[in-house]
């Protein structure tokens, strides 16, 4: 299993699959990084595809304190994962909580 290390020592779980310019899939409340399962495969033929599962959806780390959890530090966690890939820049797709802005 690969994990990325957030900032605060959180372990984050990602897949990756093909080559190219990256792709970073981030999933909604109601799921994981399963969701993006087609549009990775589709994807991954042409493109660097990531997708990783958010603190609290296992096997990423679940932390008990609240003040673990926030949209900001969602954000960081999707910079962490790119850096942790040597990822300077990608198209991050997202979707529902995935996809809201900071």
């Amino acid at each position: 299993m690969a994990y990325a290390s957030a900032r605060d020592g959180i372990k984050l779980y990602y897949e990756e699959t093909g080559s190219g310019t990256p792709l970073v899939f981030v999933h909604e409340f109601g799921g994981d990084y399963r969701s993006w399962e087609a549009q990775v495969r589709f994807f991954s033929r042409r493109y660097r595809c990531v997708a990783f599962n958010a603190r609290g959806y296992p096997p990423s780390d679940v932390p008990r304190a609240r003040a673990k959890y926030s949209q900001a530090i969602a954000v960081d966690d999707i910079a962490d994962v790119m850096r942790h890939l040597g990822m300077r820049k990608a198209h991050v797709v997202g979707c529902s909580m995935g996809g809201s802005p900071r």
